[in-house]
């Protein structure tokens, strides 16, 4: 069994944020599962495959955990490429409090994969075991997406820009964003570049709120290696595409897009979250701003500290698309100089400040 548990106005800091190009998200990853007995965590865009990823009986129960908010949207994977009729491959899903969410099986020979796609009702450690239905040796993959809020892990798409890519190992899947307005009329795009009948290449399309716009779009080989959707937005929003292999067992070479085909597809607006706190240590004469910062887009980060009419740049640092926002830690060696308070934005080239943060502190009397 494998059981598992990723101012004053005299001196003030000001922090200014450049929006530039976004950046793509975070690569999928894939490991092999622990040897047994063993434990594993699982988190979004992540695949287990590999010589311990093993069932040998069908009292056999392979367990993985995760964390999940209330509200979030997850799809869940499980493939095996040596399943076979009355042989089949088995997830159950178990909340914190250990109760059945959902479950479900293969269908040998004509499956060879389950999966469970569900919207989570409490917060909390999620539990996935993985079984067999007969008594043999079985390798499978496993693999976890969330679909809502959109995935870190997911590539972030510049419209009408073909991405190439693949699905592997088995059960893996591709996560991909985009911002769809409801101005506009959008093309999803995917072509087979390897592989061939009876293997398909898919893709789900999910508004935001993690309902799918397009359950399933699949090529058709040997007629069709290319799959195309449109589709209009119902609400303005940050879109999850899911690419993946038919029967999630198998792996695949492809090309993939998103285009703008018709009406006028807009551009996300710029958010962000930014919030400093203070504290001096009147000893070392340091002044530490302890910050919180989110961005759906890549940023650059500039510090100044000012002092009686003066500007002083502290630092200048590139981020990449921060979700969720991460803590990040600055000092400064500072002379006690009474209130100091320190003034933090980010800024986007063409709206101006975006957010800011406003916070004092007593670095005690000159």
């Amino acid at each position: 069994m494998r059981t598992a548990q990723n101012l004053s106005l005299s001196l003030a800091a000001l922090l200014f944020a450049i929006v530039v190009s976004p950046s793509t998200g975070w690569a999928h990853t894939s490991a092999n599962c622990p040897a047994e007995p063993a434990q594993a965590g699982i988190v979004s865009g992540e695949t287990y495959f590999g010589s311990n990823c093993v069932l040998s009986t069908a009292s056999d129960l392979d367990i993985f955990t995760f964390s999940a908010s209330a509200g979030d949207t997850w799809k869940i994977v499980a493939g095996s490429a040596n399943a076979g009729a009355g042989f089949n491959i088995c997830l159950s899903l178990n909340d914190p409090n250990g109760h059945t969410v959902a479950s479900g099986c293969s269908a040998a020979p004509i499956s060879h994969s389950a999966t469970l796609i569900n919207k989570l009702t409490i917060a909390g450690t999620y539990t996935i075991v993985v079984t067999e239905t007969a008594n043999g040796i079985m390798n499978y993959g496993v693999c976890l997406e969330r679909i809502s809020p959109p995935p870190t892990d997911g590539t972030a798409l510049v419209l009408g820009k073909t991405i190439t890519s693949q699905i592997t190992p088995i059960s893996a899947q591709g996560a991909y964003t985009f911002y769809g307005t409801t101005t506009g009329t959008y093309e999803v795009s995917a072509t087979m570049t390897s592989g061939g009948a009876p293997e398909n290449l898919c893709f789900s399309v999910y508004q935001p709120g993690g309902t799918a716009v397009i359950p399933g779009a699949c090529t058709a080989t040997p007629i069709a290696f290319t799959v195309q959707e449109k589709f209009t937005p119902a609400a303005n929003g940050t879109y999850v595409v899911i690419v993946y292999a038919s029967d999630n067992s198998y792996t695949l070479n492809y090309n993939f897009s998103v285009a703008c085909v018709a009406g006028v597809c807009g551009s996300p607006p710029v958010t962000c979250s930014l919030k400093d706190t203070l504290t001096y240590n009147a000893t070392t004469g340091i002044l530490t701003m302890n910050f919180t910062l989110g961005t759906p887009v890549a940023v650059t980060w500039n510090g100044w500290l000012t002092s009686q009419n003066t500007m002083q740049q502290l630092w200048s640092q590139s981020l990449p698309i921060t979700e969720p926002a991460v803590p990040m830690t600055q000092t400064q060696a500072v002379p006690k100089s009474g209130k100091v308070g320190v003034l933090s934005t980010l800024t986007a080239p063409t709206k101006g400040i975006t957010c800011s943060s406003w916070t004092l502190v007593n670095t005690g009397t000159p």
